[in-house]
C-alpha cells in the first residue's frame, strides 16, 4: 500500500481516512481532510518562516519548533502525528515532539538545517490530502457495494416485530402459571469439638 501513495505516510493517511470515514461518514471524512490540508499548508508557511529567521545572528539556534495547535484541534490527532512522522522520516528529518504542560500545546522540534525538508514534507502532505480522501471514499463505497446487506435483515420491520411478538408469547406460555416453591436440601455445617 505504501507504494500506491509514495511512502508509509500516504498509506497511513489512506488507512486513517478509511477508518474515520467508516466510523463517522463520508461527509465528516471530507471535512476532516479540509482541516488537515489547511493545517499542512499553515505548517508549510511556518516552516518556511523558521528557515528565514535569525539570518544575522552570530550564534544562530540549531533547533526550531512548529506549533501543532491547529493539528491538535482535528479529531484523532495521534494518527495525524504518525503521518507527519513518517513523511518527515522519508525525507531524512530527525524530529521530536514537545508537549508544553502549561499551555497544553504540542510542538514539533526539528533542526533548522532540515527546514527545507520539513516544509517540503508538509507541502506534499497538503497536496496529497484531497486525493487520498477521495480514494478512501471510493474504497469505502466499493466495500459497501460488495456487502450491502451484511448487517441487514431482509425482512420488513413489521415482519420482524410480528416474529418477536410470537416468540414472546411462546416464552410466556412456557412459564409456570403458579409460583411453586422449589426447595432444595439445606446443607448445614457441623463442627466437632
Amino acid at each position: 500500500m505504501a507504494s500506491d501513495y509514495g511512502d508509509e505516510a500516504g498509506g497511513k493517511m489512506m488507512d486513517d481516512f478509511m477508518r474515520f470515514g467508516e466510523r463517522m461518514g463520508e461527509r465528516a471524512m471530507y471535512a476532516r481532510a479540509v482541516q488537515m490540508r489547511q493545517a499542512f499548508e499553515s505548517a508549510t508557511r511556518d516552516a518556511r518562516g523558521v528557515a528565514g529567521e535569525n539570518p544575522g545572528k552570530d550564534d544562530p539556534p540549531e533547533w526550531a519548533k512548529l506549533d501543532m495547535q491547529e493539528f491538535q484541534r482535528i479529531e484523532d490527532y495521534d494518527s495525524i502525528k504518525g503521518v507527519i512522522e513518517d513523511r518527515l522520516g522519508s525525507h531524512g528529518v530527525s524530529s521530536a515532539w514537545f508537549a508544553d504542560p502549561e499551555t497544553g500545546r504540542e510542538y514539533l522540534l526539528f533542526r533548522i538545517a532540515d527546514a527545507q525538508e520539513v516544509w517540503q514534507s508538509f507541502d506534499e502532505l497538503a497536496r496529497e490530502t484531497d486525493g487520498i480522501a477521495a480514494k478512501a471514499a471510493e474504497r469505502i463505497r466499493e466495500q459497501r457495494d460488495k456487502a450491502p446487506g451484511r448487517n441487514r435483515d431482509g425482512r420488513t420491520l413489521d415482519e420482524r416485530a410480528e416474529q418477536a411478538r410470537e416468540a414472546a408469547a411462546a416464552l410466556e406460555a412456557e412459564r409456570p402459571t403458579s409460583k411453586a416453591l422449589n426447595r432444595e436440601p439445606r446443607f448445614q455445617e457441623t463442627r466437632a469439638k
